[in-house]
């Protein structure tokens, strides 16, 4: 098959791995551009039980020029599925299938909402990873088992074609008639032992070796086996130490949960759509959840702490690898004239003229990116009679890959060409395609940590 992993982080690099081992098609995105330039330097290298070795797979920092897949793994965070689902949704012809592996619930709606329900298959998996290294990871994969199903529980022809590529590859595969409750009996197991872990940065050694986290974790199941018992979900099983027992099959004890990845990258985590969402049902149910809401309390506190910039969410693959920079700033005024000798005699500014004669200017430049623009018979707001904004100038590395994530947002496009966009307060943005290593010399610039 041809298969593209979106979010190919070290999750999507296991599962990704196995299959380019047994000879599928498949593509490794993810923004990181060191992790992408290893693997198609060298291959990606995959540590595990079973033994070392590098393996020949393609890598992209995003979509853009790829084209139809037979399939489509989602396995970004999951609060970028909509702008990586978004950003690759050419990838997806009418034969196409796109299948959400991810943690946490809700993800198969957006994808839906996306490229459309009748496409869209769910799926859980106990495949393990941990990124050692740009191009490296520890795949956990042997006995670590994967579902997938239909949303409506049907049985269908492609889940089973899919079943039977992945379990040739070597990852173990069913198809579930009940996959809702699939989903929760992953959820289970995520609420187990992920926040747990990231709270006490402990690997799955030492966290297993500790009573008192133990308790807590089984109380934190108890509690979402409750609220899925409350909504007449079918779970494979009510026991909250199977679990806590399945979460660690088969790993090793310096396996980290992808929640504590996430901290010690500086990132934020997925507890909103893990211990959070069973807070959030159990709120809706009436059901109390004292244990999940302290463990969410817990890990929200540590992402308050985090650097400003670790705020961000993490580049897994959800946006296009791009860059920007504010080129220019456009002002519209009544008198050019006047705002010309102000600019020069009262601030000592340079300016330049880009259109018309000297004596009836039409367009003037400051230094620094200032475009005054005559328009004299512009009518601006009483509030603001001086001068208008007419649009913003940003130069970006990647014009293409923004204008398809930005079709997803609540944008208009402008009659002066595709590159421009109307924001939804009126704000016009002219995006401006920059010289290659253009935008590089911006890097050292430090942004300001926004509260």
């Amino acid at each position: 098959m041809q298969i593209a992993i979106l979010g190919a982080g070290a999750l999507g690099c296991a599962i990704g791995g196995t299959l380019a081992e047994d000879g599928h098609a498949v593509v490794l995105v993810n923004r990181n551009r060191a992790h992408v330039a290893a693997i198609n330097g060298r291959g990606l290298l995959m540590r595990s039980a079973a033994g070392d070795r590098a393996v020949p797979v393609a890598a992209a920092t995003d979509a853009a020029g790829l084209g139809v897949m037979d399939l489509v793994i989602v396995l970004v965070k999951s609060f970028d599925t909509r702008g990586a689902m978004a950003a690759a949704s050419h990838l997806v012809g009418p034969d196409s299938v796109v299948l959400s592996l991810q943690n946490g619930l809700g993800h198969e709606e957006i994808l839906a909402e996306i490229v459309g329900r009748e496409r869209v298959l769910a799926g859980k998996t106990y495949v393990g990873g941990v990124l050692l290294a740009p191009g490296e990871v520890q795949a956990g994969v042997a006995g670590k088992e994967t579902l997938i199903g239909e949303l409506d529980g049907s049985d269908s022809a492609r889940a089973r074609r899919i079943a039977e590529a992945f379990n040739r590859a070597g990852l173990a595969t069913t198809v579930s008639p009940n996959i809702v409750g699939t989903m929760w009996d992953k959820l289970l197991v995520n609420v187990a032992t992920g926040a747990l872990s990231a709270i006490t940065r402990l690997a799955y050694g030492d966290l297993y070796r500790s009573a008192h986290l133990e308790a807590t974790a089984l109380a934190a199941v108890e509690e979402a086996i409750a609220v899925a018992r409350a909504q007449g979900i079918a779970l494979a099983s009510t026991d909250a130490r199977a679990a806590w027992t399945k979460a660690s099959a088969g790993l090793p004890g310096d396996f980290k949960t992808s929640m504590l990845q996430s901290l010690e990258r500086g990132s934020v985590t997925e507890i909103d759509f893990i211990n959070g969402a069973v807070v959030l049902h159990g709120a809706r149910l009436g059901i109390p959840t004292p244990v999940n809401a302290t463990l969410v309390a817990c890990i929200k506190g540590i992402e308050s702490a985090l650097p400003a910039r670790a705020t961000r969410k993490e580049e897994s693959m959800a946006s296009p690898a791009t860059r920007s920079f504010v080129e220019h700033v456009a002002i519209r005024v009544r008198d050019i004239q006047w705002h010309i000798r102000f600019f020069r005699e009262v601030l000592g500014q340079e300016l330049r003229e880009v259109d018309g004669s000297p004596d009836d200017p039409r367009q003037y430049w400051t230094l620094g990116g200032m475009q005054l623009m005559a328009t004299p018979d512009f009518q601006a707001p009483p509030s603001n009679d001086a001068g208008w904004l007419a649009h913003l100038g940003i130069m970006v590395d990647d014009l293409e890959a923004v204008l398809r994530t930005a079709g997803s947002w609540a944008v208009q496009p402008l009659p002066q060409g595709r590159n421009w966009l109307q924001l939804p307060d009126g704000l016009a943005v002219e995006l401006i395609q920059a010289a290659p290593g253009s935008l590089d010399r911006y890097d050292a610039v430090a942004a300001r940590a926004v509260a």
